[in-house]
């Protein structure tokens, strides 16, 4: 016997998700708005967004850097730290949905067996 999701709790995911994507956002955006740089809340929304947002700069930033020739150290843009910060949370919700996926996809293979 295998019990069906509900819609409610697929909806309360993709909730949880928006809110999570939207408050580093949210945060980002207010830092930028407000000058600051290098703060302690930085250091915290890049932990809370941590292996999104390396990969978004392993794979994203550093390689059109490279191609477009310029380092990005010329300019300090008061919202640079945003693409990494969104586009890394961004991320993480793809990579935490990935991952439920596949191990429901292993528990089924396994309770079939």
């Amino acid at each position: 016997m295998s019990t069906q999701r509900t819609v409610c709790a697929d909806r309360k995911a993709t909730v949880l998700a928006c809110v999570y994507v939207g408050l580093i956002a949210t945060v980002t955006a207010a830092r930028g708005t407000a000058g600051l740089h290098s703060d302690p809340t930085q250091a915290v929304l890049f932990f809370l967004s941590f292996p999104g947002s390396l990969l978004v700069t392993t794979f994203l930033v550093l390689p059109l850097g490279a191609l477009s020739g310029s380092s990005g150290a010329e300019t300090v843009h008061p919202y640079g730290s945003m693409l990494y910060l969104v586009g890394g949370a961004a991320l993480n919700v793809l990579i935490a949905g990935a991952a439920v996926k596949v191990l429901r996809c292993a528990r089924t293979a396994c309770r079939f067996k």
